[in-house]
């Protein structure tokens, strides 16, 4: 080879080396850019979780309080470094809290205003008792343009209950005065207070599985705090639910619920509580019950609630398996509701991490 084609060889080797190292700066520049645009996007979506949030602190405090609550519990563990599994989590809690909420205004927008159109139906029937009791109606009437102002639904429940009473109250006083129509009039209060009752009933009760709410099982762990009543809590998460949404729908998602809670429901005593806590979560209160036991029973419940299930999809039967997993927590003295169900929640995510790392080995 002559030295000019050496020179040329060198030259063009040389050149090749350089195009390399710019090629690798510029896929090492596209690797930065990539991650700063992921790491962009879920600042966003977490900024999107934060407006939620917002928003619930604004809303009715009976509508608002669980929205607030989820999506605080997302914001716990979703940061711009999340991993893909805790972002798909957070976004399925975001997806199921939403449609808790929605569910719960369109329900109690219709118990209401069954409620608000049988009441006029009593203040209809009292005045046409006469004027014997209207000096008592307005002022009946003016506590009732003010209930209209109330931002709560759990006042606004409170306040019409209040005022049947006085209705009830003013009704009995007819009757013993011979006004006409006052039986009517008890039978309509009657048809009220038992609407009220009702939506009381409802307010507690998770519209899906048929099983008390979140809101029924604070509202018993409280209970037994103010009776100093010995409870141990169990949090379950199943594992496995993700998928069978994902691959048959919300539909079998749903019907799949349900079994669950009816299969952990026959695992307990009669005395026991099991809620639905929210999306694919459920709480179960042992009343009595010492922590030994407690961790007798959760193993009862893995055994005998969970494994196969067979689901209807399209004229076929679909076995999926569905497991879970629980945390215990024994109250202690002086402990706070959210504290307890806030370590039930800690232990059934250790015991949820834990059985992942064993899978691994």
């Amino acid at each position: 080879m002559s030295k000019a084609s050496a020179i040329r060889a060198g030259w063009r080797g040389g050149e090749a080396g350089e195009r390399g190292m710019i090629s690798l700066k510029r896929h090492l520049d596209e690797w930065d850019n990539s991650r700063g645009r992921a790491r962009y996007v879920v600042e966003t979506y977490i900024s999107l979780i934060n407006s939620l949030q917002s928003a619930a602190a604004e809303m009715a405090r009976g509508e608002g309080r669980q929205l607030r609550e989820d999506m605080a519990r997302i914001l716990s563990y979703l940061s711009p470094d999340a991993r893909k599994d805790e972002i798909d989590r957070s976004r399925e809690e975001a997806a199921n809290a939403i449609r808790s909420l929605a569910e719960v205004i369109n329900r109690r927008e219709c118990e209401y205003k069954e409620i608000i159109r049988i009441m006029a139906q009593a203040g209809a029937t009292m005045a046409r008792t006469g004027a014997l009791h209207s000096e008592e109606l307005q002022q009946a009437a003016g506590k009732v343009e003010q209930i209209a102002r109330l931002d709560t639904v759990e006042e606004t429940r409170r306040q019409l209950d209040a005022h049947v009473h006085e209705l009830r109250s003013i009704a009995e006083r007819a009757v013993k005065q011979g006004e006409e129509h006052a039986r009517d009039l008890n039978h309509e209060l009657e048809q009220a207070r038992a609407k009220l009752e009702h939506a009381a009933a409802l307010a507690e009760t998770d519209a899906l599985t048929g099983m008390p709410n979140r809101r029924a099982a604070e509202n018993a762990v409280e209970a037994a705090i103010a009776d100093n009543r010995a409870l141990t809590v169990l949090m379950l998460d199943l594992n496995g639910f993700k998928q069978v949404n994902d691959t048959y729908g919300h539909a079998q998602g749903d019907s799949l619920l349900r079994s669950v809670a009816h299969h952990v429901r026959r695992c307990l005593r009669e005395a026991d509580l099991v809620c639905r806590w929210g999306g694919d979560e459920f709480l179960v209160l042992l009343y009595d019950t010492p922590l030994d036991v407690a961790h007798i029973t959760a193993a009862r419940i893995q055994q005998d609630a969970f494994g196969e299930f067979v689901l209807a999809r399209h004229g076929e039967n679909v076995q999926v398996s569905i497991g879970a997993a629980i945390g215990a927590a024994e109250r202690q003295p002086n402990e706070t509701a959210d504290t307890i169900l806030e370590r039930a929640d800690k232990l059934m995510y250790e015991n949820k991490r834990q059985a992942k790392a064993a899978a691994a080995r």
